[in-house]
């Protein structure tokens, strides 16, 4: 049986570190292009991939999951009407997810 941690001097030696989103610094980018180039269709794909590497919690992926099954449905309802809420309400999803994915690993790590 495992002894319980301790928070004594040498508690430091046992620290692991928190799963890593981005294994090179580029990929940050290439994760963050994921919903502008989609359209939000795809973008939940870099949160689905952060939660499988335990980097997010699996309901942060679900809503961006959810977010993204909005958007197909619209896209395929195609409804007709006032469609500024709509446009602007995407661009703020696109940009969330965007700047959430710039987010998911802090910048003083990437320069290690």
């Amino acid at each position: 049986m495992p002894a319980p941690t301790s928070t004594t001097a040498d508690s430091h030696l046992n620290y692991t570190a928190r799963p890593r989103m981005f294994r090179a610094p580029w990929q940050r980018y290439a994760w963050a292009a994921v919903p502008l180039a989609s359209i939000s269709a795809l973008a939940f794909v870099p949160f689905v991939v952060a939660w499988r590497r335990r980097v997010v919690p699996a309901w942060v992926a679900g809503l961006y999951v959810l977010g993204s099954v909005f958007w197909w449905a619209l896209a395929v309802i195609k409804p007709d009407g006032p469609d500024a809420l709509l446009t602007w309400a995407l661009r703020a999803f696109i940009a969330a997810a965007t700047i959430h994915i710039l987010l998911l690993d802090p910048i003083k790590r990437q320069a290690k």
